[in-house]
């Protein structure tokens, strides 16, 4: 089990810090990011969030923009892993979505505004 606070954007890890909150990716999120890459692998579409997509999320609590690149292991700050809670849930997103995670009090809300191929 691996915490979405490994490779996340700073804002991310700041929220976890300061609320105390883990969430951890279990064998159903796991399953759905082997379902979302098989489906990607079918799709060919470049408005899909993909690993080595460069995506532009907007909190919809703070109405702050940030910028992600959705990559297999996270390196930097402004990488996100599909197997993290939050990557797993973008990977196959698509602009307009919107990316909910649970257990942050009360959960936290992502808009993908954007999705650019990498």
């Amino acid at each position: 089990m691996t915490s979405v606070a490994v490779g996340a954007h700073p804002r991310l890890r700041a929220l976890l810090r300061d609320r105390g909150a883990w969430y951890l990716t279990g064998p159903q999120e796991l399953a759905s990011v082997i379902g979302r890459l098989e489906r990607l692998e079918r799709d060919a579409s470049p408005d899909l969030a993909r690993p080595g997509s460069y995506l532009l999320l907007l909190d919809l609590t703070s109405q702050t923009l940030f910028n992600l690149r959705l990559c297999e292991r996270s390196r930097g700050t402004q990488e996100i892993s599909i197997f993290s809670p939050l990557g797993a849930r973008l990977l196959a997103a698509r602009a307009g979505d919107v990316v909910t995670l649970e257990g942050f009090g009360s959960g936290w809300r992502l808009l993908l505004v954007q999705v650019r191929p990498g």
